[in-house]
């Protein structure tokens, strides 16, 4: 299962999205608004409040690092 951490106005995390839809991966998207107890749901998750955040197959992906959602894709 893969997971976007994201928010609608965040550039890195619409390419994480156009990113995963290129290679026709599905994935979930779970919207963080700006307020605190939202963030807290990618703080749990990552250890900070910032996005986007990937998880794939519970490999937490900081970011928009094309070669480690690569390699986190192998294991699907």
């Amino acid at each position: 299962m893969i997971k976007v951490y994201s928010v609608e106005w965040c550039g890195p995390c619409q390419k994480v999205k156009k990113y995963l839809d290129t290679k026709g991966i599905p994935y979930e998207v779970v919207t963080v608004a700006d307020a605190k107890e939202d963030r807290d749901v990618v703080l749990k998750v990552s250890g900070q409040r910032s996005v986007p955040v990937t998880t794939i197959n519970q490999q937490v992906i900081l970011g928009f690092d094309k070669q480690k959602i690569d390699e986190a894709l192998k294991t699907l």
